[in-house]
């Protein structure tokens, strides 16, 4: 169950990563609008995405993460065909806004399916990795696709893969809860004593539901409180996210390179933490990975400050990547850890709403102190609020280990 979970992130984000040469490129092409334009479409998209986010969480925990999944992979293919035939900007824009919906649905309802599963840790961690493969490989393919054919052949296979991805959400149940997984053929079965000792497997809990409508007074919350501390200390770590992917390639031309291989590299740390760091990612107590994570974010940022050459910017490149590595797997751990499954969409979505908050902040206060100070000055503001955020999450006591515990279970 969990590969086609896996699966299916991977297509969405695949969908989505299509994307993000090719607008930029058709905005200031076939729709003859200056680059200032590009940031408006991101910014609609965002928008869109934040406002949608807590809908998307009562969807996932009322109606089940598999019509979230569906409906967000539905919209996200729909949107991006509809491209065949737009020729003006108004209705560009309002596709790109309907598509920041799609994402926030599907979004919401994977990374709730993850947390569903009896091992949550090695869940979302796994989920994290397909996301961003699909994230990262989504461009390169674009181009392939654009030098080929045009535009047409990358809306059509945007589309193609993320209603691939509606097809194969609908097998998946509208909750991994531990219930289900025990009686799913397709699931490995887990250790005695990892089942009886895992804090997050809520089997023998009273309160543990599935994502079905809740026929009681309970009412799928529109945010959830639990998910606030880690929600903001994700938006410390975006704002180091977004001083490289919004002005890395503006860094990089000053020194006379170009951010191809840069980025290649950051996403290449990333997802290599994530993969060999898997069983630490699962079992560590998240509160001390969400300080490492937020500390090495904040020095890689300000690295790119003080260290202005190529050698600098690739250590920072690599100490951000890490950074970002840790991060988000361990900021939804703390979101979802010890709530039953009808508040868990609600977690999820109050956590990565988070991130579109700190894209669009950062990159307005960023752009503004670059504008004023230099890049230098931007860089350095991101590296402050990403390493200011670790306060979010001390002291960090010994005793404190929340999440999933090691898994003893055979692979």
């Amino acid at each position: 169950m969990i590969g086609r979970l896996l699966v299916c992130a991977a297509g969405a984000f695949l969908s989505i990563g299509l994307l993000i040469p090719a607008v930029p490129r058709y905005v200031t092409g076939p729709l003859g609008q200056q680059a200032g334009m590009v940031g408006v479409s991101l910014t609609v998209t965002a928008v869109a995405g934040v406002l949608a986010r807590p809908l998307a969480g009562r969807v996932a925990d009322r109606a089940g993460r598999r019509t979230a999944l569906c409906a967000g992979a539905l919209l996200l293919s729909g949107t991006s065909l509809a491209l065949l035939a737009v020729g003006q900007l108004p209705l560009f824009l309002v596709l790109r806004g309907v598509a920041g919906i799609g994402e926030a649905l599907a979004y919401v309802g994977l990374a709730t399916l993850a947390s569903d599963h009896r091992r949550p840790g090695a869940a979302i961690n796994h989920f994290s990795v397909a996301i961003n493969a699909g994230l990262l490989t989504g461009p390169v393919i674009a181009e392939t696709l654009y030098a080929a054919s045009g535009f047409a052949a990358v809306w059509v296979t945007a589309a193609a893969v993320a209603l691939g991805s509606a097809a194969l959400g609908l097998t998946l149940p509208k909750t991994m809860s531990p219930d289900t997984e025990s009686a799913s053929p397709d699931t490995e079965s887990a250790s005695p004593d990892t089942e009886s000792a895992s804090p997050d497997t809520e089997s023998a809990s009273p309160d543990t539901e599935s994502a079905s409508p809740d026929p009681g007074t309970r009412r799928a919350r529109l945010y959830h409180t639990s998910a606030l501390r880690p929600g903001f200390g994700y938006l410390a770590s975006v704002w180091g996210y977004t001083a490289i992917s919004a002005f890395l390639p503006l860094h990089l031309a000053a020194l006379g390179g170009s951010g191809g291989l840069h980025f290649l590299v950051y996403g290449g740390v990333l997802v290599a933490i994530r993969l060999a760091g898997y069983r630490l990612l699962a079992t560590a107590a998240p509160t001390r990975l969400a300080v490492t994570s937020l500390l090495l974010t904040g020095t890689g940022s300000i690295l790119l400050a003080a260290w202005s050459s190529p050698a600098g910017t690739w250590c920072a490149i690599a100490l951000i990547g890490a950074g970002q590595g840790l991060g988000l797997p361990s900021f939804l751990r703390m979101a979802v850890h010890g709530l039953p499954a009808r508040e868990r969409g609600s977690a999820v979505a109050t956590t990565t709403a988070f991130f579109d908050i700190g894209f669009l902040t950062a990159a307005l206060a960023l752009g503004a102190l670059a504008d004023r100070f230099g890049l230098a000055g931007g860089f350095a503001l991101a590296g402050v609020v990403s390493a200011a955020g670790a306060l979010l999450f001390l002291p960090v006591r010994h005793h404190e280990h929340e999440g999933a515990p090691l898994d003893r279970s055979p692979r």
